[in-house]
C-alpha cells in the first residue's frame, strides 16, 4: 500500500548539555576534509540516552539534524553508538545507536518540480528495480499503470514501487521540507537521454504503519476559493507608444470577458510601467510606477481609468537596453499579494534588461541570477513570468542578448520557457499574442471554478502535436500547463500535503514520458555562515580576476593572495592537482563534489590569459552577480530556515538552487 507521510520538520527541543562536555568541543570531521562535520538525521523512534551506555530515554522527532561527536566501536549488543550535538559548537546532547539515524554529509536536499506537464513521481525500494523499469519501451505507460493501481489501493504486495508523490503539490517554496540525498547515480534511458537515479531518506510516523495513498478529492471544492493576479510589466520608454495602445485595447475586450464570466473577484489584473532613473536623466518622470494595482481594479472602467496616463516617455532613456529587472522587482515587492493565490507577470518590451553589466542598472544581477531571486522571493505564492518581446526593426543589434536574458530568465523548473518574441515587432502579431495569452489565463481561472463545482480536478493538458509552430498555440499550452500547476499548488497549501513516506528509496530525476522535463530540482542547505563565507570568498574571486586582467599570466598568484586573505592554505593554490578555481583551495569545503557545471568553477589560468577583455569582464560581471543574489538571499530573513529548535541563526539554512552557485 502507498502512504501518506507525515514529513514534517519537527524539530528537536533544545537540549542541554553539561558543561564537562560542552568545554570547547568540535565534531568529527568527514573524512578528507578540514572544516566540514559529520552530520545525521534521525529515523523514526529514535530515542537519546543522556549518558554513555544508559538506555535512550528522550524520544527524538524524526529527520532532526545532528552532529557527531564520537563514535563507540560495537559492544557486546553488536551496535556502534554515536555521541551526537544539536550544533558544532559543542553542544553534546547525548548517545544514539548508528541504526537510529541516517548520514547526511553534503546537506543536498530534493524539491518537486511543478505538475503542470508531468506525472507523478514513483519511489522504488531497490536501485535494480527502478534500473528494470529505466530500461522498459514501455517505460511511460507502465508508470501510468502503477499510479492508477495506487489511486486505486490496488498495486500488488510484490510490486517495487513503494510509494508515491501525491496529487496535490508539495509546495517547497511555502513549507519547507526534508527529502535529503543520500545518494546518486547517472543513469541512460532507453532514448540515450540522460537521467540520475537518486536514493533518498524519509520516514513514516512509525516502522509499521502500514502506506495509504493520500488522496485530495476531497479538497478539490477549496479551489472555488482561488484567485489568480496577472501584472502586466510593461516597457514605456520612447518606442513602446504603439504597443501601449494595443495593449489597452486588448485588456478592454478581456475585462469584458471576466465580467461576463462571472471572474471579477477570481482574476485580477494590474500595470506596472518602466522608464529610467529621473534622477539621472531631466524630465523622463520615473524609472517603475505602478499603474494599476491588482488590488483596486475590479472593473473594466476602472482599469481603463488608471492606465490612462501610462505613454510611452517623450524624452530618450540612456542606453536602449531598459532596466526590466528593476521592474519586475517592483512588481513583486511593491504590489500587496497577501490575498492571491497565483501571481502572473507579463513583461512586455522591445529592449534587452539592464544586467550586471550595466552601469546604469538598479540591481546589477544578470538573468540567471534574477530568476533564481524570483524564484526565492515566490515562497508566499507560485509566480509565472511571461516576457512578450518585440523585435522591432531599430532594435536588429539587441536582439540576440535580449533572447538569451529572457530566455533564461522565464525558464520554469519544468524546463520550459516563457519567452515569446514577435518578429518585426508587427503590432498585429503582438495584439494576437497578448490576446491569446490574457485569454488563456482568464480562461484557466474560470477552468478552476468548474472544478470547485464540479468536484473533479480539471485532466493534464494535452501535448503540443509534433512539429506544431503556433506560437498563439504555444501560449496557450503552457498557460494550460501552469495554471493546472498553480491550482494544485494551492490545493497543496490549502490541505497541508507533504512528502511521500518511505524509508529510503529510490527515484528518477526525469519523467517517465517526457523525460526532458525534469521531476525535481537540488538544493543546498548553505548556513548563514557558509553563505557569509561564500560571499566574501566571491569578493575575494573579483578583486583576483581584477587584478589577474593586468597581468594575466599572474591569475592563480592573485588566487593564492586570495586564499591567505580569507584563511585557506594558500600552498593548495597552483599545486599538485590544481587546474582550476574548485580545485584551488580558494572555495569553501561546502561546494566540493556538488553534481553541477560551472563556468567559474572551471576556470583554468589558460582558459583566462587566452580569453579577450571582453570575455574577462563578463566572467568578472558574473561573479558580481553573484554577491548581489547572495546579499539579497542573507538580507531576506522570510528565506531562512532553523533545522532545530533554538538553533543560532548563524546556523539557520537556506536552500540554493545549484544553478545560484558559483
Amino acid at each position: 500500500m502507498i502512504a501518506r507521510l507525515v514529513l514534517s520538520l519537527l524539530v528537536l527541543a533544545m537540549l542541554s548539555a553539561s558543561p564537562a562536555l560542552a568545554q570547547d568541543r568540535k565534531p568529527l570531521l568527514i573524512l578528507g576534509k578540514t572544516a566540514l562535520y559529520q552530520k545525521v538525521l534521525t529515523r523514526p523512534g529514535a530515542e537519546i540516552a543522556t549518558k554513555r551506555g544508559a538506555k535512550g530515554d528522550k524520544a527524538l522527532a524524526p529527520f532532526t539534524v545532528l552532529y557527531v561527536y564520537a563514535r563507540d566501536p560495537a559492544s557486546g549488543s553488536g551496535e556502534t553508538m554515536l555521541e551526537v550535538g544539536t550544533d558544532a559548537k559543542g553542544s553534546v546532547a547525548g548517545f544514539l545507536p548508528e541504526t537510529a539515524v541516517v548520514p547526511w554529509d553534503h546537506s543536498l536536499v530534493l524539491a518537486f518540480t511543478d505538475r503542470g506537464n508531468r506525472g507523478r513521481v514513483l519511489f522504488f525500494d531497490e536501485e535494480p528495480a527502478l534500473e528494470q523499469w529505466l530500461d522498459d519501451p514501455d517505460l511511460a505507460a507502465r508508470a501510468d499503470a502503477a499510479r492508477a493501481e495506487a489511486d486505486a489501493k490496488t498495486l500488488p504486495q510484490d510490486s517495487p514501487v513503494i510509494s508515491i508523490e501525491p496529487e496535490a503539490f508539495v509546495d517547497f517554496a511555502n513549507e519547507f521540507y526534508m527529502l535529503p540525498v543520500l545518494e546518486a547515480k547517472p543513469k541512460r534511458l532507453p532514448n540515450r537521454q540522460r537521467a540520475m537515479a537518486v536514493r533518498v531518506a524519509s520516514v513514516t510516523k512509525a516502522e509499521d504503519e502500514k502506506l495509504e495513498l493520500f488522496n485530495t478529492r476531497e479538497n478539490i471544492a477549496a479551489l472555488g476559493d482561488f484567485r489568480a493576479g496577472v501584472v502586466f510589466v510593461i516597457d514605456a520608454s520612447s518606442s513602446m507608444e504603439p504597443y501601449i495602445q494595443r495593449t489597452r485595447e486588448v485588456m478592454r475586450d478581456v475585462l469584458a470577458k471576466v465580467e461576463t464570466a462571472g471572474l471579477e473577484d477570481k482574476v485580477r489584473f494590474g500595470v506596472v510601467g518602466y522608464r529610467d532613473d529621473p534622477a539621472a536623466v531631466k524630465g523622463i518622470e520615473y524609472l517603475t510606477r505602478t499603474f494599476a494595482d491588482p488590488n483596486d481594479i475590479d472593473s473594466t472602467t476602472d482599469f481603463q481609468t488608471a492606465v490612462a496616463p501610462l505613454s510611452a516617455s517623450s524624452v530618450s532613456t540612456r542606453a536602449f537596453s531598459e532596466d526590466a529587472f528593476a521592474a519586475i522587482d517592483h512588481a513583486m515587492g511593491r504590489i500587496d499579494w497577501d490575498d492571491f493565490d497565483a501571481r502572473y507577470l507579463v513583461l512586455i518590451t522591445d529592449a534587452s534588461a539592464r544586467d550586471a553589466a550595466s552601469p546604469y542598472a538598479k540591481l546589477k544581477l544578470n538573468a540567471a541570477d534574477m530568476r533564481n531571486d524570483m524564484r526565492g522571493r515566490s515562497k508566499t505564492l507560485p509566480t509565472a513570468l511571461y516576457v512578450l518581446h518585440l523585435k522591432t526593426p531599430i532594435g536588429a543589434e539587441d536582439h540576440a542578448k535580449a533572447e538569451s536574458q529572457y530566455t533564461e530568465l522565464t525558464r520554469q523548473d519544468s524546463g520550459r520557457s516563457l519567452y515569446y518574441p514577435v518578429p518585426s515587432g508587427d503590432p498585429a502579431a503582438f495584439e494576437r499574442k497578448v490576446s491569446a495569452l490574457a485569454d488563456a489565463l482568464v480562461e484557466q481561472v474560470r477552468e478552476t471554478q468548474a472544478a470547485a463545482d464540479g468536484d473533479a480536478f480539471p485532466a493534464a493538458p494535452a501535448a503540443a502535436k509534433p512539429g506544431q509552430d503556433d506560437a498563439e498555440a504555444d501560449l496557450k499550452q503552457s498557460a494550460a500547463e501552469l495554471g493546472r500547476a498553480m491550482a494544485l499548488a494551492y490545493l497543496g497549501r490549502v490541505a497541508g500535503t507533504v512528502a511521500p513516506p518511505m524509508f529510503e528509496a529510490w527515484a528518477s530525476d526525469r519523467d517517465f514520458a517526457n523525460p526532458s522535463v525534469a521531476a525535481f530540482t537540488v538544493r543546498l542547505l548553505l548556513s548563514k555562515n557558509q553563505m557569509s563565507d561564500l560571499q566574501r570568498t566571491m569578493q575575494a574571486t573579483v578583486a583576483a580576476l581584477d587584478a589577474g586582467q593586468i597581468e594575466p599570466g599572474d591569475f592563480f598568484n592573485q588566487l593564492r593572495s586570495a586564499a591567505a586573505a580569507m584563511g585557506r592554505d594558500p600552498n593548495q593554490v597552483g599545486q599538485g592537482q590544481a587546474r582550476n578555481l574548485a580545485d584551488s583551495g580558494l572555495m569553501g569545503e561546502y561546494l566540493d563534489g556538488l553534481p553541477y557545471q560551472s563556468r567559474i568553477m572551471s576556470l583554468t589560468e589558460d582558459d583566462w590569459t587566452r580569453m579577450s577583455v571582453g570575455e574577462q569582464q563578463a566572467i568578472i560581471d558574473d561573479v558580481s552577480s553573484k554577491i548581489r543574489l547572495y546579499q539579497r538571499f542573507h538580507d531576506d530573513s522570510d528565506r531562512w530556515i532553523a533545522l532545530n529548535r533554538g538553533d543560532d541563526p548563524g546556523d539557520w539554512v537556506y536552500p540554493v538552487p545549484l544553478d545560484a552557485l558559483p
